[in-house]
C-alpha cells in the first residue's frame, strides 16, 4: 500500500484553495462573530449602567413616575439581533466549508477510479462490460 499526502483543496471562483486556508477563514468568522457581539453587548450594558446611575436626562428619567399596568421587560434586541445573524453566518459558512471539502475529496475518488479504469483497459484485463456479460451468462 503506497502512502500518499492527501492536500484537500476545493475550486473557489476557479483557482484551488487548500482546506487548512478554509478553516482559518471559518475561525476567523467565528472570531469576528464573537468580537462583534462582545462589543455590542458592553455598548449595551454601559448604555443600561450609565441610566441606572443617573445619566444625563430631562422628563421621564428624572422623576418618579408610577407605572400603570403590568411591568414590561427591557431586552437588549440589538445585541440579540446580531448575535443570532453572526451565529447563522458561521453555521452557515462552516456548512458550505465542509460540503466544499466533501465534494473535492469526492472528485479526487473518481479521478482515480477513472485512471484505475484506463491503467486496467490499457493492460487488458476484462472490462466492467464483459465482467458483467459473463456473469449472466453463468445465470
Amino acid at each position: 500500500m503506497r502512502s500518499r499526502k492527501s492536500k484537500r483543496s476545493v475550486r473557489f471562483a476557479g483557482s484551488r484553495v487548500s482546506g487548512a486556508l478554509v478553516a482559518r477563514a471559518l475561525v476567523a468568522g467565528l472570531l469576528v462573530a464573537v468580537a462583534i457581539t462582545a462589543a455590542s453587548s458592553m455598548v449595551t450594558s454601559r448604555a443600561a449602567a450609565q441610566d441606572a446611575n443617573g445619566g444625563a436626562g430631562t422628563g421621564r428619567e428624572t422623576e418618579f413616575v408610577a407605572m400603570t399596568g403590568p411591568a414590561q421587560e427591557s431586552v437588549p434586541g440589538g445585541a440579540l439581533l446580531v448575535s443570532a445573524y453572526a451565529a447563522v453566518f458561521v453555521l452557515l459558512a462552516a456548512y458550505v466549508g465542509r460540503l466544499a471539502l466533501l465534494q473535492a475529496a469526492t472528485s479526487r475518488e473518481l479521478a482515480r477510479l477513472e485512471a484505475a479504469l484506463r491503467a486496467a483497459d490499457a493492460k487488458g484485463a476484462p472490462s466492467v462490460e464483459s465482467a458483467q456479460k459473463g456473469a449472466e451468462g453463468e445465470r
